[in-house]
């Protein structure tokens, strides 16, 4: 999907907003035009579009299952990154003080609404991405103590090491626990899975200093408009780790997307080189992780399999299995753009 889509909001849906837009600001009252709501399903579906007396913007319903503690810091992240010139939509305020309005259907925030499409590599958006990040992940290096996010994944850990060898155990019964395409195609990239996993935990690549990072940084989380990142998106993502891991996998994850959609034959390696370099030059301090973003990308693809995994073993919870082949793919991708 090349940009984010809105569609015009149910009935059914439109009386859940009610309480929430007779509670708006009154200076963006009158709405004008219909509501809309987000077409995307499982992105950002439960954002809705409001065209307003003072603009456009978007309303978002938080899940039930994000605390209130986790909520406020990741509002105020975005609005301190906003104040200092990132490419990131500022929370309204729709209380004196505050970000949030708690209705019986759950806790909302608005934000202005940021045209543009997704991340796609075309032109200049990949150097630009890269210049995006490591301005973003240098000045999460100094956010304040008191919207700290909480404590991010950790990596190459002895459970998914664990995983890793039951899974091993009841290789018989992947036809059942996966089907059969995607036991297939674990069986055939198991040893490079394993080769990797054995490397890394003998390596222990530098991994960088430990501060709030944006460890999902992926195509969709990116808007872009006329070559430039328009808007950073998906704060939750937003927590406390080693910021090596999230700026390999964000290399990984636009490079190959640059690359898919230009559909190119020659060498990767001058798409990752090109990435570093412009990565560079908006955050030095990354400069002793350059050569490890190949092992930082794989160490964060490994733990996002061992997630798929686990979910099938211990939950026989197999809706990611979808994304357990692009994930085995980014094994050799990674290798492919940083080495």
């Amino acid at each position: 999907m090349s940009r984010p889509g809105w569609v015009k909001l149910d009935p059914v849906t439109e009386s859940t907003l009610d309480e929430v837009l007779l509670r708006l600001p009154k200076d963006l009252l009158p709405l004008q035009g219909d509501l809309e709501q987000s077409d995307a399903l499982g992105i950002n579906s439960k954002n809705f579009r409001l065209n307003t007396a003072k603009g456009i913007f978007v309303l978002k319903r938080w899940s039930e299952h994000t605390a209130p503690r986790d909520i406020q810091n990741t509002l105020a992240i975005m609005a301190w990154l906003a104040a200092r010139q990132l490419p990131v939509p500022a929370p309204l305020e729709l209380r004196p003080d505050c970000f949030t309005l708690v209705t019986r259907s759950g806790t909302w925030s608005m934000f202005p609404y940021v045209e543009g499409a997704y991340f796609s590599g075309a032109g200049d958006e990949l150097p630009a991405a890269a210049e995006v990040c490591g301005r973003l992940m240098e000045t999460l290096a100094l956010l304040p103590a008191a919207c700290m996010p909480t404590e991010g994944p950790a990596h190459m850990t002895s459970g998914d090491g664990a995983l890793l060898r039951r899974m091993k155990d009841v290789s018989r019964t992947w036809d059942a626990l996966l089907g059969t395409e995607h036991a297939e195609l674990l069986a055939s990239l198991w040893p490079v899975l394993m080769l990797e996993w054995d490397k890394l935990c003998a390596a222990k690549p530098i991994s960088g200093r430990t501060q709030a990072t944006h460890f999902d940084l992926h195509p969709h989380n990116l808007l872009v408009s006329g070559g430039k990142v328009a808007a950073v998106l998906d704060f939750e993502a937003c927590k406390v780790m080693p910021v090596g891991f999230a700026l390999g996998f964000a290399a990984l994850k636009q490079c190959r997307q640059a690359i898919a959609l230009r559909q190119l034959r020659g060498d990767p390696r001058s798409a990752g080189a090109l990435y570093i370099e412009r990565l560079l030059r908006a955050c030095p301090g990354a400069r002793e992780l350059a050569p490890h973003l190949g092992d930082l990308a794989v160490a964060e693809t490994l733990r996002r399999i061992c997630i798929i995994l686990r979910l099938n073993l211990e939950n026989g919870e197999k809706k990611w299995n979808k994304v357990l082949a692009v994930q085995l793919g980014h094994l050799g991708e990674a290798r492919g753009l940083f080495g």
